[in-house]
């Protein structure tokens, strides 16, 4: 695990799919918040104090989870209330940008994610390889969820936006969980969905997931 101190109230901390096998923990775990999963969290944040000298100066403390490519997870917290959550998410921008970067593999996308405009929580993208492994994906997501995503197509690759819309938090989050087990995470931004416009191909609109899963399962 990585950790970075953003401040004195706040840590972020960044867990690889091999902390995360080292712990026996899947990102259902994390995102479904069982007993392991606390456990877990609980214990990043102890580790802060040897690892960053983090001291906690009240039992308040805020969190925030998001999944990464090949099943890595950044955690980052704070003890400073609802108003260090501005900086802990242009924090978090910053590590989604060099992840993207990484994933992208062409120059183009990379300056794309590198010049991301302001994160937006309520829309996550996902990159797959195939149309089998997205759709494989979409089958995953209960009928009983109603997901507003769109599907792209750019090269050889397939982009699902998902929007929270109406979902819960915990329930978007469970459904990006599921979703890196097939495919990998991009950071959101308006430029990237620009990009996708123009220079890509929007095979489904509006309703992606729920084409897909009927497809898949008929």
């Amino acid at each position: 695990m990585k950790y970075k101190k953003i401040n004195d109230a706040t840590v972020q901390c960044i867990v690889s799919a091999d902390d995360m096998a080292e712990y026996g923990l899947a990102l259902s775990d994390i995102f479904e918040r069982n007993e392991r999963g606390e456990e877990f969290l609980r214990d990043i944040i102890e580790r802060a104090h040897d690892e960053v000298g983090y001291q906690i100066n009240n039992g308040n403390i805020a969190m925030q989870i998001t999944p990464l490519k090949d099943n890595g997870l950044v955690v980052t917290f704070t003890d400073e209330g609802p108003a260090a959550f501005k900086e802990m998410l242009q924090n978090l921008k910053e590590v989604l940008q060099e992840f993207s970067a990484e994933l992208a593999g062409q120059e183009e996308r990379a300056q794309t994610a590198q010049t991301a405009d302001k994160q937006d929580e309520n829309r996550r993208m996902f990159v797959f390889g195939s149309m089998h492994q997205t759709m494989q994906y979409a089958a995953t997501i209960p009928n009983t969820y109603s997901v507003k995503s769109h599907l792209f197509k750019e090269g050889e690759d397939y982009y699902l936006v998902l929007e929270k819309n109406r979902l819960s938090y915990k329930a978007f989050n469970r459904i990006s969980a599921q979703a890196v087990e097939f495919g990998n995470l991009i950071a959101f931004s308006d430029e990237r969905m620009r990009y996708l416009e123009e220079h890509g191909e929007c095979l489904i609109r509006d309703r992606a997931v729920s084409k897909l899963r009927r497809i898949y399962r008929a």
